[in-house]
């Protein structure tokens, strides 16, 4: 048997083993059920930081106002804009929605670990719902997320989300958000409580109670962490409370970045520090994973070109895409991308080798007209050697 048969079998094994890690993962990652609420409802306080957001802010304001929740509260951050979001927010007069303006961002922080800060602690709910302002909701979101809150007993629950697109490129590269996490990631570890380091949260659209995110310490635990989405779920669940992933994709739709240039810096900005600044599973993403979803493509082109051998190529190729027609479906995601598929792993393996460069450099990232360095966090000292 010689030995490309042999790597042909183990990495078409290993392809089967991804469809049906996708399988597993959507067990978990599952619709919230539709959930009525009485007029005593407890409040939830919907936390919108908003930075030179004119134009989308509207949108996500007057989705929050058609909520069929029956006792919320809206509070929209003005982070330092220099457009018209303030003026947009005033103009849309409810007793419900409130204002208010941003300090500062003090040295150590991100801004939008600031921002969160500031409106979790203007906010009077039991529960916490923090969104991006791009994001939009349906009228029963809130009513269904809280209720999946409630019925998993879960301090914290995000969702996966149906991303809006305006270029070809937002197209052809988002769709990997949605691949990663139900073919790449374990999903059903997060929420189990041995699994300390397994979380995640999607930062347009979290979910927590108020006694989770007292207990993590909200996004005070960790100012300077560049994913702060990612970090409060961490936080939530080293505190002992369990966080959950669910299907979203109806009720909740965002766009995340436009156009290539902020989706390149955007993952370059998150990518590394959303596992953890892992350096062993950024290698293992680097020379495995990656190699292991882009040569079927090579060795196929390759064999349609030369004359070579076809089978195991295309047998992988025909599975590779089939997984990510699975995870493209669940997210609604635009299928006629599907077959671009490579495209989007190249450049997402770009923007991932970037950002271990830029956190172990030291470089600086713009983002947002402010600019940030995404160091690893220094280890913590040994308690035993502190105390002696």
């Amino acid at each position: 048997m010689s030995r490309t048969f042999l790597l042909g079998q183990v990495l078409t094994a290993l392809l089967l083993a991804q469809i049906a890690l996708v399988v597993w993962n959507l067990r978990v990652v599952r619709r919230p059920p539709a959930r009525r609420w009485p007029s005593d409802a407890p409040l939830i306080s919907v936390l919108v930081p908003a930075r030179n957001e004119e134009a989308s802010i509207a949108s996500c304001i007057d989705a929050l106002l058609a909520q069929d929740y029956p006792n919320l509260e809206i509070i929209v951050l003005d982070d330092e804009s220099s457009d018209g979001t303030a003026a947009t927010v005033r103009a849309r007069r409810d007793p419900r929605l409130r204002l208010v303006t941003g300090a500062p961002l003090p040295e150590g922080w991100t801004g939008k670990n600031w921002a969160c800060h500031q409106l979790a602690s203007r906010a009077r709910g039991d529960v916490l719902c923090f969104l991006d302002a791009t994001t939009i909701l349906s009228p029963d979101a809130l009513s269904r997320a809280s209720g999946e809150l409630r019925a998993s007993d879960l301090g914290l629950v995000s969702v996966l989300l149906r991303t809006d697109t305006g270029t070809a490129s937002e197209a052809v590269l988002m769709p990997i958000v949605n691949y990663g996490l139900l073919a790449l990631l374990p999903v059903a570890l997060v929420e189990k409580p041995a699994f300390r380091k397994e979380a995640i949260a999607l930062g347009p659209f979290v979910m927590v109670t108020s006694a989770a995110y007292v207990a993590a310490g909200g996004h005070a635990a960790e100012p300077a962490h560049i994913v702060d989405d990612v970090q409060l779920a961490r936080s939530v669940k080293a505190s002992g409370h369990r966080i959950g992933l669910r299907n979203g994709t109806d009720l909740v739709h965002a766009r995340w970045y436009t156009g290539f240039g902020e989706i390149w810096n955007g993952f370059s900005k998150n990518v590394y520090g959303g596992i953890g600044y892992r350096p062993g599973i950024g290698l293992l993403t680097l020379c495995v994973v990656v190699p292991a979803l882009l040569v079927p493509f090579l060795r196929l082109g390759a064999g349609l070109t030369t004359g070579g051998a076809l089978a195991f190529p295309a047998v992988q190729v025909g599975l590779i895409l089939s997984t990510r027609a699975i995870t493209s479906r669940v997210g609604r995601d635009p299928l006629w991308s599907v077959p671009l598929h490579p495209v989007a792993i190249a450049v997402w393996a770009g923007t991932f080798a970037r950002s271990m460069v830029l956190a172990h450099t030291g470089r600086e990232i713009e983002w947002k007209g402010r600019r940030y360095v995404t160091r690893p966090p220094e280890p913590e000292p040994d308690r035993t050697e502190a105390s002696a």
